[in-house]
Protein backbone atom coordinates (compact mmCIF):
# COMPACT_ATOMS: atom_id res chain seq x y z
CA UNK A 1 0.00 0.00 0.00
CA UNK A 2 1.98 2.92 -1.44
CA UNK A 3 0.68 6.87 -0.13
CA UNK A 4 2.07 8.97 -2.54
CA UNK A 5 3.29 12.72 -2.25
CA UNK A 6 1.67 14.93 -4.83
CA UNK A 7 1.18 18.30 -5.66
CA UNK A 8 -1.56 19.69 -4.44
CA UNK A 9 -2.45 21.94 -8.22
CA UNK A 10 -2.97 18.23 -9.56
CA UNK A 11 -5.65 17.03 -7.29
CA UNK A 12 -7.97 20.37 -6.58
CA UNK A 13 -9.47 22.54 -8.98
CA UNK A 14 -8.26 25.94 -7.30
CA UNK A 15 -4.70 24.68 -8.16
CA UNK A 16 -2.53 26.15 -5.37
CA UNK A 17 0.58 25.43 -4.51
CA UNK A 18 2.38 22.74 -2.07
CA UNK A 19 1.97 18.85 -1.26
CA UNK A 20 0.10 16.58 -0.10
CA UNK A 21 -0.16 12.88 0.51
CA UNK A 22 -2.39 10.80 -1.44
CA UNK A 23 -3.42 7.15 -1.45
CA UNK A 24 -6.51 5.97 -4.23
CA UNK A 25 -7.80 2.83 -3.36
CA UNK A 26 -8.21 -0.04 -6.24
CA UNK A 27 -11.44 -1.16 -3.79
CA UNK A 28 -12.90 -1.47 -0.90
CA UNK A 29 -10.55 -3.89 0.95
CA UNK A 30 -7.78 -1.24 0.12
CA UNK A 31 -10.07 1.69 1.45
CA UNK A 32 -10.82 0.05 4.62
CA UNK A 33 -6.96 -0.93 5.03
CA UNK A 34 -6.05 2.87 4.95
CA UNK A 35 -8.97 3.85 7.29
CA UNK A 36 -7.59 1.55 9.73
CA UNK A 37 -3.92 2.68 9.07
CA UNK A 38 -4.27 6.25 8.82
CA UNK A 39 -5.39 9.61 9.36
CA UNK A 40 -7.47 9.83 6.59
CA UNK A 41 -9.61 12.69 4.62
CA UNK A 42 -11.98 11.44 1.50
CA UNK A 43 -11.54 13.62 -1.51
CA UNK A 44 -13.53 13.49 -4.94
CA UNK A 45 -12.42 15.89 -7.30
CA UNK A 46 -11.07 18.62 -4.88
CA UNK A 47 -13.26 21.21 -6.26
CA UNK A 48 -14.61 22.31 -3.21
CA UNK A 49 -11.65 22.38 -0.76
CA UNK A 50 -8.84 24.86 0.05
CA UNK A 51 -5.74 22.19 1.28
CA UNK A 52 -3.15 23.87 3.30
CA UNK A 53 0.30 23.15 2.98
CA UNK A 54 0.09 22.28 6.59
CA UNK A 55 -2.14 19.64 6.32
CA UNK A 56 -0.43 16.13 7.54
CA UNK A 57 -3.65 13.84 7.15
CA UNK A 58 -3.84 11.15 3.83
CA UNK A 59 -6.12 11.89 1.41
CA UNK A 60 -8.13 9.42 0.04
CA UNK A 61 -9.41 9.58 -3.85
CA UNK A 62 -12.38 7.30 -4.89
CA UNK A 63 -11.38 7.66 -8.32
CA UNK A 64 -12.01 3.88 -8.97
CA UNK A 65 -15.47 3.88 -7.14
CA UNK A 66 -16.70 4.60 -10.90
CA UNK A 67 -19.13 1.94 -11.55
CA UNK A 68 -22.12 2.86 -13.55
CA UNK A 69 -25.43 0.96 -14.04
CA UNK A 70 -29.03 2.26 -15.83
CA UNK A 71 -31.36 0.55 -15.68
CA UNK A 72 -35.14 2.24 -16.45
CA UNK A 73 -35.16 5.28 -14.83
CA UNK A 74 -32.82 4.33 -12.23
CA UNK A 75 -29.41 5.05 -12.13
CA UNK A 76 -27.35 3.04 -9.51
CA UNK A 77 -23.54 5.48 -9.86
CA UNK A 78 -20.07 5.07 -7.77
CA UNK A 79 -19.16 7.88 -5.89
CA UNK A 80 -15.47 8.82 -7.81
CA UNK A 81 -17.63 9.58 -11.22
CA UNK A 82 -17.65 12.55 -12.34
CA UNK A 83 -21.06 14.63 -11.77
CA UNK A 84 -20.64 17.00 -15.39
CA UNK A 85 -20.03 13.34 -16.97
CA UNK A 86 -23.21 11.94 -15.28
CA UNK A 87 -25.38 14.63 -15.62
CA UNK A 88 -24.50 14.14 -20.00
CA UNK A 89 -24.63 10.02 -19.58
CA UNK A 90 -27.83 10.15 -18.75
CA UNK A 91 -28.84 12.92 -21.40
CA UNK A 92 -27.81 10.50 -23.66
CA UNK A 93 -30.13 7.77 -22.41
CA UNK A 94 -33.07 10.52 -22.39
CA UNK A 95 -33.28 10.88 -18.22
CA UNK A 96 -34.27 14.18 -16.84
CA UNK A 97 -32.86 15.42 -13.01
CA UNK A 98 -29.13 16.02 -13.29
CA UNK A 99 -29.30 19.08 -16.16
CA UNK A 100 -28.26 21.60 -13.27
CA UNK A 101 -24.66 19.53 -12.30
CA UNK A 102 -23.57 19.25 -16.12
CA UNK A 103 -21.09 22.21 -14.65
CA UNK A 104 -20.29 21.53 -11.43
CA UNK A 105 -16.47 19.85 -11.75
CA UNK A 106 -16.70 17.49 -8.67
CA UNK A 107 -17.70 13.72 -7.68
CA UNK A 108 -21.43 12.17 -6.99
CA UNK A 109 -19.97 11.34 -3.60
CA UNK A 110 -18.03 14.89 -2.98
CA UNK A 111 -21.73 16.74 -4.50
CA UNK A 112 -23.50 14.21 -2.24
CA UNK A 113 -21.28 15.28 0.98
CA UNK A 114 -22.41 19.17 0.28
CA UNK A 115 -25.47 18.62 -1.22
CA UNK A 116 -23.90 20.52 -4.28
CA UNK A 117 -27.03 22.42 -6.16
CA UNK A 118 -27.15 25.09 -8.72
CA UNK A 119 -29.88 26.63 -11.01
CA UNK A 120 -32.75 26.10 -8.18
CA UNK A 121 -32.16 22.17 -8.26
CA UNK A 122 -30.12 19.78 -5.33
CA UNK A 123 -28.46 16.67 -5.54
CA UNK A 124 -30.61 15.67 -2.77
CA UNK A 125 -33.56 16.27 -5.11
CA UNK A 126 -33.03 12.86 -7.27
CA UNK A 127 -31.32 11.01 -4.70
CA UNK A 128 -33.22 7.69 -4.12
CA UNK A 129 -30.73 6.11 -1.89
CA UNK A 130 -26.72 6.22 -0.82
CA UNK A 131 -24.12 3.15 0.36
CA UNK A 132 -21.68 4.39 2.87
CA UNK A 133 -19.40 3.22 4.81
CA UNK A 134 -19.97 3.83 8.72
CA UNK A 135 -17.20 5.08 11.42
CA UNK A 136 -17.08 0.55 12.11
CA UNK A 137 -16.31 -0.09 8.67
CA UNK A 138 -19.77 -1.42 8.10
CA UNK A 139 -21.29 -1.07 4.84
CA UNK A 140 -24.79 0.40 5.10
CA UNK A 141 -27.57 1.77 2.70
CA UNK A 142 -29.70 4.54 3.74
CA UNK A 143 -32.83 5.33 1.80
CA UNK A 144 -34.10 8.72 1.36
CA UNK A 145 -36.36 9.00 3.93
CA UNK A 146 -33.96 8.72 6.25
CA UNK A 147 -31.32 10.90 4.87
CA UNK A 148 -30.96 14.59 6.30
CA UNK A 149 -30.23 17.23 4.01
CA UNK A 150 -29.67 20.93 3.92
CA UNK A 151 -28.50 23.60 2.23
CA UNK A 152 -25.01 22.53 1.55
CA UNK A 153 -25.05 20.34 3.99
CA UNK A 154 -25.90 16.32 4.56
CA UNK A 155 -25.90 13.33 7.04
CA UNK A 156 -22.16 12.70 5.42
CA UNK A 157 -20.45 15.57 7.35
CA UNK A 158 -22.41 14.82 10.68
CA UNK A 159 -21.47 11.18 11.02
CA UNK A 160 -17.95 10.85 8.98
CA UNK A 161 -19.74 8.41 6.65
CA UNK A 162 -18.05 7.58 3.53
CA UNK A 163 -20.30 7.50 0.27
CA UNK A 164 -19.33 4.77 -1.61
CA UNK A 165 -21.96 4.83 -4.33
CA UNK A 166 -25.57 6.18 -5.07
CA UNK A 167 -28.73 5.64 -6.51
CA UNK A 168 -30.48 8.04 -8.51
CA UNK A 169 -34.48 8.01 -9.22
CA UNK A 170 -34.78 10.02 -12.61
CA UNK A 171 -37.67 11.47 -15.19
CA UNK A 172 -38.08 10.15 -18.66
CA UNK A 173 -37.82 13.07 -21.38
CA UNK A 174 -36.55 13.34 -24.85
CA UNK A 175 -32.94 13.57 -25.23
CA UNK A 176 -32.77 16.68 -27.29
CA UNK A 177 -34.36 18.69 -25.03
CA UNK A 178 -32.47 17.37 -22.03
CA UNK A 179 -29.34 18.42 -24.21
CA UNK A 180 -30.66 21.47 -25.12
CA UNK A 181 -30.95 22.66 -21.42
CA UNK A 182 -27.46 21.70 -20.78
CA UNK A 183 -26.34 23.17 -23.31
CA UNK A 184 -28.03 26.66 -22.06
CA UNK A 185 -26.57 26.10 -18.36
CA UNK A 186 -23.19 26.02 -19.63
CA UNK A 187 -23.81 29.05 -21.84
CA UNK A 188 -24.65 30.83 -18.85
CA UNK A 189 -21.81 29.48 -16.73
CA UNK A 190 -19.55 30.77 -19.45
CA UNK A 191 -21.35 34.60 -19.04
CA UNK A 192 -21.48 34.41 -15.57
CA UNK A 193 -18.22 32.73 -13.97
CA UNK A 194 -14.68 32.92 -14.39
CA UNK A 195 -14.09 29.61 -15.76
CA UNK A 196 -11.04 30.69 -17.68
CA UNK A 197 -9.27 30.54 -14.37
CA UNK A 198 -8.94 27.90 -11.46
CA UNK A 199 -11.01 28.24 -8.47
CA UNK A 200 -13.37 25.96 -6.33
CA UNK A 201 -16.95 27.47 -7.30
CA UNK A 202 -19.27 29.69 -5.12
CA UNK A 203 -16.90 30.95 -2.35
CA UNK A 204 -19.76 31.35 0.36
CA UNK A 205 -23.40 30.19 1.03
CA UNK A 206 -26.05 32.68 0.33
CA UNK A 207 -27.75 33.89 3.65
CA UNK A 208 -31.12 33.84 3.69
CA UNK A 209 -32.88 36.59 1.57
CA UNK A 210 -29.39 37.72 0.12
CA UNK A 211 -26.80 36.69 -2.39
CA UNK A 212 -23.47 36.25 -1.46
CA UNK A 213 -22.08 37.69 -4.45
CA UNK A 214 -24.45 40.68 -4.84
CA UNK A 215 -23.11 41.64 -1.77
CA UNK A 216 -19.58 41.12 -2.01
CA UNK A 217 -19.63 43.25 -5.45
CA UNK A 218 -21.71 45.91 -3.37
CA UNK A 219 -19.12 46.40 -0.63
CA UNK A 220 -16.90 47.32 -3.91
CA UNK A 221 -14.32 44.18 -3.39
CA UNK A 222 -14.70 43.05 -6.96
CA UNK A 223 -11.22 42.64 -7.90
CA UNK A 224 -9.18 42.77 -5.18
CA UNK A 225 -6.21 40.27 -4.53
CA UNK A 226 -4.06 38.84 -2.17
CA UNK A 227 -0.91 38.13 -4.49
CA UNK A 228 -2.55 35.78 -6.81
CA UNK A 229 -5.77 35.32 -5.23
CA UNK A 230 -8.30 37.20 -6.53
CA UNK A 231 -11.75 38.14 -6.14
CA UNK A 232 -13.59 37.85 -9.71
CA UNK A 233 -14.33 40.57 -11.33
CA UNK A 234 -17.07 38.54 -13.24
CA UNK A 235 -18.40 36.84 -10.63
CA UNK A 236 -17.98 38.39 -6.60
CA UNK A 237 -18.24 35.17 -5.00
CA UNK A 238 -15.76 33.52 -6.71
CA UNK A 239 -11.47 33.86 -6.06
CA UNK A 240 -10.02 32.79 -8.76
CA UNK A 241 -5.65 31.42 -9.04
CA UNK A 242 -4.16 33.68 -11.45
CA UNK A 243 -1.23 31.76 -11.40
CA UNK A 244 0.99 31.02 -8.10
CA UNK A 245 -1.66 31.60 -5.70
CA UNK A 246 -0.89 29.66 -2.15
CA UNK A 247 -4.10 28.68 0.69
CA UNK A 248 -2.59 31.15 2.62
CA UNK A 249 -3.81 33.93 0.02
CA UNK A 250 -7.13 32.27 -0.65
CA UNK A 251 -7.79 31.89 3.30
CA UNK A 252 -6.16 36.19 3.76
CA UNK A 253 -8.63 36.94 0.87
CA UNK A 254 -12.03 34.97 2.74
CA UNK A 255 -11.23 37.04 5.78
CA UNK A 256 -10.93 40.30 3.99
CA UNK A 257 -14.42 39.57 2.23
CA UNK A 258 -15.90 38.49 5.88
CA UNK A 259 -14.75 41.50 7.94
CA UNK A 260 -15.81 43.65 5.37
CA UNK A 261 -19.69 42.22 5.03
CA UNK A 262 -19.80 41.64 8.58
CA UNK A 263 -18.90 45.58 8.89
CA UNK A 264 -20.98 46.97 6.89
CA UNK A 265 -24.06 44.36 6.62
CA UNK A 266 -24.00 43.04 9.73
CA UNK A 267 -23.90 39.15 8.24
CA UNK A 268 -21.86 36.31 9.03
CA UNK A 269 -20.72 34.32 5.58
CA UNK A 270 -20.70 30.95 6.01
CA UNK A 271 -18.13 29.41 3.48
CA UNK A 272 -19.75 26.96 1.08
CA UNK A 273 -15.64 26.07 0.43
CA UNK A 274 -13.85 23.62 2.95
CA UNK A 275 -10.43 24.60 4.57
CA UNK A 276 -8.29 21.98 5.38
CA UNK A 277 -5.37 23.13 7.25
CA UNK A 278 -2.92 21.94 10.29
Amino acid sequence: MKIDKVSIKDYTTYKLTGKMKLFVPKDISELKEILKKDRCKIIGNGSNLIIDKSYDKTLVKLQHFDDINICGNIVDVGSGYSLSKLSRKCADNALSGLEFACGIPGTVGGAIYMNAGAYGHEIFDVLNSITVLDEKLQIIEICKKDLKSSYRNSLLKDNNYICLKAQFKLDSKKSEIIKRDIINIMEDRRKKQPLEYPSAGSVFKNPKGYSAGRLIEKSGLKGLSVNDASISEKHANFIINKGNASSDDVIKLINIIKDKIKKEYGIDLELEQEILKG
